[in-house]
């Protein structure tokens, strides 16, 4: 049997090695390797400079996230076989994204379960694993899944804490500032939290709100800076090339209602239409639960809050916007949350019925809970637990992936499609010419990276758009906001060799040209 090189030999086949996942992949082994080697004195003036001044480390995102990526491949590569050719084990690494979303679950669970009960904890946990853009981004070796577990646990303080009637103490001020600065330690997106805390304190508790503003917001810069050595190299000059790099980048492009926008020209609607269309159907179903209950106690005005500065942010012009939900994809948990807070209120409305006795009333509410229960349980159990191509999926607004294809949505932002049931049908010992190709290193890396590639001794080399020098085997990834129109159809005379669809949207299709007659 052939290994897929997304999974262990033998089990479900997973996602394509997608675009970053290489980069990650190879500083979170760096990053692991530097700390077995110096230990703590990584964080000394000498083990700084030789550790996170060597050309070998990449700064463009902090290292928390990428150091559980490295930890995983650390301690699980020795067991998962079929990477012994390549140089990294990608599903090794991708089990740190894998840990994170189940902790992210776990923690999101255990707060349901403390503030209001059993029903909702696993109504949270039902709808946690049956988001298809969550599920799909703990199966890579990526940062989102640690981002989001770094956001939840940042959030939870503010939830626990900052929502009573009177102001955080100090030290609670102080922990909730701690993991601020773990938050920021994992990717950009923790700058978005600074807003919130700011906006709700103020309007919560007005002047009270300085001491543990104050509190928060040193705590959360002193863990960042304390723990990334490599500001302390140049702290200014850093600090102001890690932010400047958020902004000033290479343009990325997103296909969006069938238009190609450039990244800081999407529509503002962008975040909010794309965070609509990949909710799953339970999640919906919960909300519009949860809104007809029209009670909102101060946990779900924060979560709210929560939900909507990060699309407004992305939903501001000049802000720049790419691969589907990803950069905005902390929503998720928030929503998450208050979707399963459908269950607690529909428990205080029932409560408040005029029953005969309060012996009916709890049979009817645990009766009611089991059986919604019940039908949401079996929900994952659709495409999303069990396609490799999850990161991929449109939820029921758009129609399923089907549905938004005819809209004119984005099929595929990562090449996930280039699985190892891809890879097993494209001959072995040929040259593939590969279009669109996302950076200078996409290609090697599948042919370092992906065993079963080197297996069939496939070789991938960039498609120069000259049909009549570049006949052959021809693959497409339909990135379509980077794919031309005319690459998307077979040529008469062409042959289909492989593809991967999700339901009946193409995500990779490979063609033989030979035969194709020259204009």
């Amino acid at each position: 049997m052939m290994v897929d090189h997304g999974t262990a030999e033998g089990r479900l086949d997973g996602p394509g090695l997608t675009i970053d996942e290489s980069f990650n992949i190879q500083q979170g082994v760096y990053l692991v390797d530097a700390l077995t080697q110096h230990g703590p004195l990584i964080f000394s003036p000498s083990g700084a400079r030789e550790v996170f001044g060597s050309q070998n480390y990449l700064p463009d995102h902090p290292p928390l996230g990428r150091v559980g990526l490295g930890v995983a491949h650390y301690l699980t590569s020795w067991c998962i076989t079929g990477s012994e050719s390549t140089d990294y084990n990608v599903p090794a690494a991708r089990l740190g994204s894998c840990c994170a979303f189940a902790i992210t679950v776990l923690l999101l669970t255990e707060f349901c379960q403390r503030r209001y009960g059993w029903a909702t904890a696993v109504c949270a946990t039902i709808l946690m694993i049956s988001t298809p853009s969550l599920l799909g981004h703990a199966r890579l070796a990526a940062l989102e899944s640690a981002t989001n577990l770094a956001w939840v646990a940042a959030l939870l303080p503010l939830l626990a804490w900052w929502t009573e009637s009177r102001p955080p103490t100090v030290l609670q001020a102080c922990i909730s500032g701690l993991f601020w600065g773990l938050l920021l330690l994992t990717k950009v997106q923790g700058i978005l939290l600074p807003p919130i805390v700011l906006l709700w304190a103020v309007w919560q508790y007005r002047e009270q709100s300085i001491r543990p503003l104050v509190c928060w917001s040193v705590c959360g810069v002193v863990v960042f800076f304390v723990a990334w050595p490599w500001l302390w190299l140049d702290p200014f000059h850093n600090l102001q090339q890690y932010l400047g790099r958020t902004s000033v980048r290479l343009t990325l492009y997103c296909w969006y209602f069938g238009e190609r926008y450039a990244d800081k020209q999407v529509p503002w609607h962008y975040p909010f239409v794309i965070t609509l269309f990949t909710l799953p159907v339970g999640v919906i179903l919960c909300l519009l639960t949860r809104i007809k209950l029209k009670r909102l106690d101060s946990t779900d005005q924060l979560l709210l809050l929560s939900i909507a500065v990060p699309l407004l942010v992305f939903a501001l012009p000049g802000t720049p916007v790419y691969d589907g939900n990803r950069l905005f994809l902390i929503v998720m948990p928030s929503i998450v949350l208050f979707s399963a807070r459908a269950f607690s209120g529909f428990n205080d409305s029932t409560k408040r019925s005029d029953y005969p006795s309060p012996e009916p009333i709890s049979r009817a509410v645990v009766r009611w809970q089991a059986a919604v229960l019940g039908l949401m349980a079996i929900q994952p159990f659709g495409s999303p637990v069990f396609s490799p191509y999850a990161i991929s999926q449109y939820g029921p607004l758009a129609g399923g992936s089907n549905g938004a294809a005819w809209l004119g949505m984005e099929s595929s932002y990562w090449s996930d499609g280039l699985n190892g049931s891809f890879w097993e049908q494209v001959p072995e010992n040929s040259t593939v010419y590969v279009a669109p190709v996302s950076h200078q290193f996409q290609l090697q890396d599948i042919m370092s990276l992906v065993p079963i590639v080197q297996q069939r001794k496939i070789q991938l080399v960039p498609y120069k758009y000259d049909p009549d020098k570049q006949k052959g085997l021809l693959l497409f990834i339909h990135r379509l906001a980077d794919l031309r129109p005319e690459l998307r159809i077979v040529p008469p005379g062409a042959t289909v060799v492989a593809e991967s669809r999700l339901d009946h949207v193409i995500l990779a299709r490979l063609i033989d040209t030979t035969n194709v007659e020259s204009p």
